[in-house]
């Protein structure tokens, strides 16, 4: 685990804040490249991932982060098989080859931090929502071909990627930090959350060189 990595989040945590990660696993940097025809310098993202930061449970220094997000994985190793909403650990994500993180928040009050999370559950308790790989790669081509404001080509009723599950969470709360994106929700990125000036708390971390 990439202990640096999960004390920053750890520091900058607050419930039903936004965490972004950048990992330099094959898959992931193909997410990060594609997303290089929407970045400011037309480089490749640091994001490949989105997440909300949920509860802490537990006893003052063993109070453990949750989180919620959409994700797909599946292996025969651990013979286990994630698709879709869930809730899972920090830990999950402070892996060896993490290179970016990120936590954006904006102003929200209790009662709202707790609307965005019970929204969240409400999502990851729902069975029938799925992790669309392909709409993952139909995303990819909206970016490629600027048709982001189109539904995604692969999209189905109850396809929900993770930027996107982020995204209608926030607007459980009229609070849509994309509101005024001309992107369709299915073709949500976290490279587009980064963008948003929505979000007022911003702090970034990264892998040093070398």
């Amino acid at each position: 685990m990439n202990k640096e990595a999960f004390h920053f989040i750890r520091e900058h945590y607050a419930p039903a804040r936004v965490c972004l990660v950048g990992l330099s696993d094959p898959l992931y940097e193909l997410v990060r490249m594609g997303q290089a025809n929407i970045t400011p310098d037309h480089e490749r993202s640091k994001w490949n991932h989105a997440f909300l930061l949920g509860e802490q449970r537990g006893w003052l220094w063993w109070k453990r982060t949750y989180i919620l997000e959409s994700d797909f994985h599946f292996s025969f190793r651990e013979r286990q098989s994630i698709d879709g909403p869930l809730e899972s650990l920090l830990e999950k994500w402070c892996v060896d080859s993490i290179e970016h993180a990120c936590v954006l928040g904006m102003p929200l009050t209790s009662e709202e931090e707790q609307k965005v999370l019970a929204k969240a559950s409400e999502i990851a308790h729902d069975k029938r929502y799925r992790y669309p790989v392909r709409g993952l790669f139909g995303t990819l081509w909206a970016m490629a071909t600027r048709r982001l404001q189109r539904r995604n080509i692969f999209d189905m009723k109850y396809a929900i990627q993770c930027a996107t599950y982020v995204r209608m969470c926030y607007q459980a709360i009229d609070k849509d930090p994309l509101a005024n994106s001309t992107d369709d929700i299915s073709n949500t990125s976290p490279e587009r959350l980064w963008q948003s000036p929505s979000f007022t708390v911003r702090h970034e971390w990264h892998r040093p060189p070398g």
